[in-house]
């Protein structure tokens, strides 16, 4: 769900950060929304003094710190207090929180590797690659116990996807080709190809496309989608602007590739310094 933040309450003048995902917080709004919508990402651990003391003396919502400290001692899981916070304000409505609770108990009941899967697309939204990575390669070493091909084939899927973004361009082609053979996912394959065009030239891409036993229109199209990608490269992935980079490439505008390269690599040295903490 999105919703437009109007925020009622006191802006802090320091902002709350979570750390796995870098996200800056400085409403009781925005804290609302992030809890709402990353549920799966914070844990017992995130719900510490550090925050209810940010509650308290940046939101001046003395009441709901307090009953967060009290609560600290008392509940098992982070779910209740993020139900507290919620609850302390009219961002989101009695049957919104009544829907959001639900979920969460539809979550506790899944499979544990479903669970792990929904913790690493949710860092994957948040472009924390590393950590996505990480969990999706705990959930592959399970493979042998997983009967749903089409779960572990999107998790392949996922899997690539990080790891083309972190440049790991040999697994994410190892990964894509995993996932096409085990539920046939058309995206997977194109997103192979994708990144075969980032390190070969248009004949050996060509000669890709006809070993899978797809036809030059197949080719055509696929070079279509990568001329397509939008001409923004700061507002997207660095999958995407490596698909862009690379088209360049192919069209001898060594300028522009040299460019949107240089931007790549400038966005993964800030991204992998800010993962590694």
């Amino acid at each position: 769900m999105s919703k437009i933040i109007i925020c009622r309450e006191k802006t802090a003048e320091t902002p709350f950060v979570f750390l796995n995902t870098k996200v800056e917080i400085y409403t009781y709004e925005e804290l609302c929304f992030y809890i709402y919508n990353n549920t799966v990402l914070i844990s017992k651990s995130t719900l510490s003094e550090k925050l209810f003391s940010w509650i308290r003396d940046e939101l001046g919502m003395a009441q709901l710190a307090e009953r967060l400290f009290a609560l600290s001692n008392k509940v098992s899981f982070a779910q209740d207090m993020l139900v507290e916070i919620l609850n302390a304000g009219d961002y989101y409505t009695p049957e919104e929180i009544k829907e959001y609770v639900e979920a969460w108990q539809k979550y506790k009941k899944l499979p544990r590797l479903k669970r792990y899967k929904l913790k690493a697309d949710a860092y994957m939204l948040a472009r924390r690659f590393i950590r996505a990575a990480t969990i999706y390669d705990d959930i592959i070493d399970n493979e042998k116990e997983i009967q749903d091909k089409v779960f572990l084939a999107n998790v392949y899927h996922n899997r690539g996807v990080a790891a083309a973004n972190n440049m790991d361009t040999d697994d994410a082609r190892k990964f894509f080709l995993r996932a096409y053979e085990l539920n046939g996912n058309p995206e997977s394959l194109k997103s192979y190809f994708f990144v075969v065009s980032a390190e070969e030239d248009i004949t050996t891409l060509r000669n890709e496309v006809h070993k899978m036993g797809l036809d030059d229109e197949y080719f055509e199209n696929v070079m279509g989608e990568i001329g397509d990608s939008k001409d923004d490269v700061r507002e997207m992935t660095i999958f995407a602007m490596l698909q862009r980079a690379v088209y360049n490439k192919m069209n001898k505008d060594m300028t522009d590739y040299d460019k949107r390269m240089d931007i790549i690599l400038a966005e993964l040295k800030d991204e992998f310094r800010d993962q590694a903490i």
